[in-house]
């Protein structure tokens, strides 16, 4: 007797050997392929919506989605803001004096000459308080709609031609395309 293996034994372990290595090239060729699709394929999912604009009317049926339109929300100074600026040597500082304002009919001819631009679609305000890089202070915090080719540009330029600031302006933006544009 000899401890050599038969040739039956023999041939099935190297169709033994053969199988493994063909299943291991198979899943390497696998996770390559499934790798390069990831990689070059284009991706087909829509940009997910943050919000929607949908008007009903007044029937209550059904809705229309407005999907090219975008929120701009921002702050302009209230008739109390001036009581809270920063002062130096009894006067208001410079840079802040456009903030004050005896009453509030600025702020609503603010909002009527933004709404003037038939790109704006409307928009709300509330009294607020709050911090940015000055003071603790009140003031109002406008939310717009416009449509989406009324751009932060358009915004900020009605924005210092009415209130004369030479502040920057800080406009918070939410896009109902989804998008980061």
């Amino acid at each position: 007797m000899t401890n050599e293996p038969s040739q039956k034994q023999k041939a099935a372990l190297a169709g033994s050997n053969t199988f493994s290595g063909m299943v291991c090239c198979v899943c390497v060729c696998a996770t390559i392929a499934f790798i390069a699709c990831l990689v070059i394929l284009p991706k087909t999912t829509p940009p997910r919506r943050l919000w929607v604009t949908v008007v009903v009317p007044t029937n209550g049926n059904g809705g229309t989605l407005m999907a090219e339109t975008r929120q701009m929300e921002f702050w302009t100074p209230s008739a109390q803001t001036g009581d809270y600026l920063h002062r130096e040597g009894g006067e208001v500082a410079p840079n802040d004096k456009w903030q004050v304002i005896s009453n509030d009919e600025p702020v609503i001819q603010f909002g009527m000459m933004l709404h003037t631009n038939q790109n704006v679609l409307g928009y709300r305000r509330m009294e607020v308080w709050g911090q940015g890089r000055t003071g603790f202070k009140p003031g109002w915090w406008w939310t717009m709609n416009v449509y989406t080719n009324y751009s932060v540009s358009n915004l900020a330029g009605a924005y210092r031609n009415f209130w004369k600031s030479p502040q920057p302006v800080f406009v918070e933006v939410i896009d109902n395309r989804g998008s980061d544009e």
